[in-house]
């Protein structure tokens, strides 16, 4: 409904001003723009009195280096009277080209768009009927595209110990990691004071350590450094940047280091959510009213599949769960589960596991105590 007002208003603008303009308005998604087929989403409106002969020509460069990143060029159209509005499929065939060899493209018709702050600049070409071609139309606008998914921090494990006072840094790269012509990263680590929470510790605290423009997706802290300390709480967090441009941040993950012969299998969950492993390994949390845990959906459904499993015993029992799907969306999901309507016995041990559609299994042992 608010596209078609745009569209009416538009119109009418053209309209009052003589029939003597032809405008182009883009069509941006609410997420932004991430595919190639998402350049095409426009309004044009034509104010001439009579049907036109056109084709759209789009030109992105890049902000930083005012390179030209990718053409496009589509096939002759009809712009009627009034006007329309225009998607890929009123255009195809588009035919593209890459303009940098320093920025890679994806080749696919129906790829991403590169990531980056671009000016994309629309024209729109054509003629009335017997007169020679001239541009009857151009607008500019610079955009942010983003990548799919940030950085995806894996080791040290949030909420988790390190086993050493120099801890050994892992994440994933931004996603589509193909997009990237110079991908870099920095990486800063604080300490987490008792009345902070970790963004605010990121935000404010001095840097034990700020690495920049490292290039691969993992990071040894030095030697040169003091060792990390076992009674105190830290944060990290890694910036993508695609040369010297930051493109995307990942989340804000805590740990400890783990103290010579400390048993670090159970600890307590203080009201944070508790990442979900891959692996069923010792390691548990206390819960007690409600589960509280994160899980990163990789796919394009929005539910998967809860099993409840009481293993205090050597025979296992499973625990009957009234609704045993769960809805989540794209990326980070932050799941309060009640434990309330379920029938958990105090002090039993259980396996929580959650499987989504490719039966790929994710784990989390938690203590149940009565409240």
């Amino acid at each position: 409904m608010t596209k078609f007002y745009c569209l009416l208003t538009a119109m009418l603008f053209v309209l009052c001003a003589g029939y003597s303009q032809v405008v182009i308005q883009l069509q941006v998604p609410p997420l932004g723009l991430t595919i190639k087929p998402q350049l095409w989403n426009l309004a044009l409106m034509n104010g001439t009195r009579e049907p036109l002969n056109v084709r759209l020509e789009v030109i992105i460069r890049d902000i930083a280096s005012d390179q030209q990143v990718l053409t496009g060029t589509t096939r002759l159209f009809t712009l009627p009277e009034g006007g329309i509005q225009v998607q890929v499929k009123d255009v195809l065939p588009v035919v593209y080209s890459s303009g940098s060899s320093l920025i890679p493209v994806d080749p696919n018709p129906d790829g991403f768009l590169p990531v980056g702050i671009f000016n994309i600049c629309y024209s729109l070409i054509g003629s009335k009927k017997g007169a020679p071609e001239e541009v009857l139309a151009e607008t500019c606008e610079t955009f942010e595209i983003e990548p799919l998914s940030p950085p995806m921090l894996v080791m040290p494990a949030n909420d988790d110990f390190a086993e050493s006072t120099r801890p050994f840094f892992t994440w994933l790269p931004p996603a589509p990691f193909q997009l990237f012509y110079n991908m870099r990263f920095d990486l800063k680590l604080v300490e987490v004071f008792p009345t902070q929470s970790p963004s605010d510790a990121i935000q404010q605290n001095i840097p034990i350590t700020l690495q920049g423009a490292i290039p691969l997706s993992s990071f040894q802290y030095p030697l040169t450094m003091p060792e990390l300390d076992s009674s105190k709480t830290y944060a990290w967090q890694v910036v993508a940047k695609n040369g010297i441009l930051p493109v995307a941040n990942s989340e804000i993950w805590t740990f400890r280091v783990k103290q010579y012969g400390q048993d670090t299998t159970r600890f307590l969950s203080k009201g944070y959510h508790t990442r979900l492993r891959r692996e069923d390994d010792a390691s548990y949390i206390i819960a007690s009213e409600k589960l509280m845990f994160s899980y990163d959906h990789e796919y394009s459904d929005s539910s998967v599949n809860i099993r409840l499993t009481d293993i205090t015993n050597a025979i296992r029992r499973t625990v009957t769960i009234d609704e045993p799907a769960l809805k989540v969306r794209y990326g980070q999901n932050l799941i309060n589960f009640d434990l309330g309507p379920v029938n958990v016995i105090d002090k039993h041990i259980y396996l929580l596991e959650l499987i989504n559609i490719k039966q790929e299994k994710w784990y989390l042992k938690f203590e149940y105590r009565k409240p």
